[in-house]
């Protein structure tokens, strides 16, 4: 490891040994460890079930956008699994990059199809957040349970209109980094270097296959997809959260779906932050306590809660990811090609 990354893995566990220490200082360890122990086993099914139907609509996303290269749904899954595991363990998602590297290095896909096929799913996933955003703002109600919602109404619109103009211009947008790019290959004196040369040849072919993806007129189909793969994520989270605050003493009909959606999205930002606890562990657990207080939750609910809902989807995520790498690494799984 270079210094700079042990510098970072070293910063993100202390950042996770302080903030989890100051979660677990609001609650008796022996109450979370009763609370795990009382998991509504249907809901936490249910939790799993739509979770794998929502991998599933990821992975026919992928799959669709990959057209007319073929790949097997087996495949397919594996990629979106290990996609799924790695998304959160470094900062600014930059573990779903994997799903890139494996496409192209162990499953032999060209670059500029992984890279292209990435993009768009990336600027249409956080296009889809804004709706669901803006529409629990709504049901939770303007100025209530604490929320400066005209605010947030305001910054979500806004965020809304932005991607959307991504989504409208990314080919322009695209070709625009690319120039950029070169300038400053050309002012360092780059231009001439093999592996300059290598990535500016890799840049024009991903956006020649961006351009291949808008040909095919279906951003409007794939925003609907990734609207379903978006509520998908949405309703597995809050069926673990009622798998763990059902022992509490809570039915469904005590909990505000809206609430949960704000408090996964408050717990999500923080995979913007430069440093975060490893694996997100102490930040994603944080947010989700404070988005949650916010709405007039009570603290201990808040703590007992954000740690046993990361804690049970990431053991999840990252199990079905491990099989997967495991399952990619074996001699007889063949490359699609050289």
């Amino acid at each position: 490891m270079t210094k700079s990354r042990i510098v970072y893995v070293v910063l993100s566990l202390a950042v996770s040994a302080v903030l989890l220490a100051v979660l677990f200082s609001q609650i008796q360890a022996r109450d979370f460890a009763r609370t795990l122990a009382a998991v509504y086993l249907p809901a936490l099914l249910a939790y799993m079930a739509i979770s794998l139907v929502s991998t599933g609509l990821r992975a026919w996303r992928y799959k669709w956008l990959l057209a007319p290269e073929r790949i097997g749904w087996g495949n397919m899954f594996l990629v979106t699994f290990i996609r799924n595991s790695f998304d959160d363990l470094l900062p600014a998602r930059i573990g779903s990059l994997s799903y890139i590297y494996v496409l192209n290095k162990r499953l032999g896909f060209s670059f500029e199809s992984a890279a292209s096929t990435f993009v768009v799913a990336l600027v249409f996933d956080f296009l889809t957040l804004y709706p669901f955003l803006v529409a629990s703002l709504l049901a939770v109600g303007w100025g209530a349970e604490g929320l400066p919602s005209f605010v947030l109404l305001a910054v979500a619109g806004a965020l809304f209109v932005l991607f959307g103009l991504i989504v409208w211009k990314l080919i322009p947008l695209s070709r625009l980094a690319s120039r950029i790019f070169f300038f400053l290959l050309k002012k360092l004196g780059w231009e001439g270097r093999p592996k300059a040369r290598t990535a500016a040849a890799k840049i024009e072919a991903t956006i020649e296959s961006l351009e291949a993806i808008r040909r095919r007129r279906i951003y409007g189909r794939l925003f609907g997809l990734s609207l379903l793969i978006r509520l998908g994520k949405y309703l597995s989270l809050f069926a673990v959260f009622f798998a763990l605050i059902r022992s509490q003493g809570f039915g469904l009909g005590d909990l505000n779906f809206g609430k949960i959606i704000l408090g996964v999205t408050g717990a999500e930002m923080t995979s913007a932050l430069p440093v975060k606890g490893l694996a997100g562990f102490g930040t994603w657990e944080s947010a989700w306590a404070v988005a949650l207080r916010l709405m007039r939750f009570d603290p201990r609910i808040a703590v007992l809660t954000g740690i046993g809902v990361h804690l049970i989807t990431n053991l999840f995520e990252y199990s079905l990811g491990l099989a997967s790498l495991l399952i990619l690494l074996l001699p007889f799984m063949k490359r699609k090609k050289a």
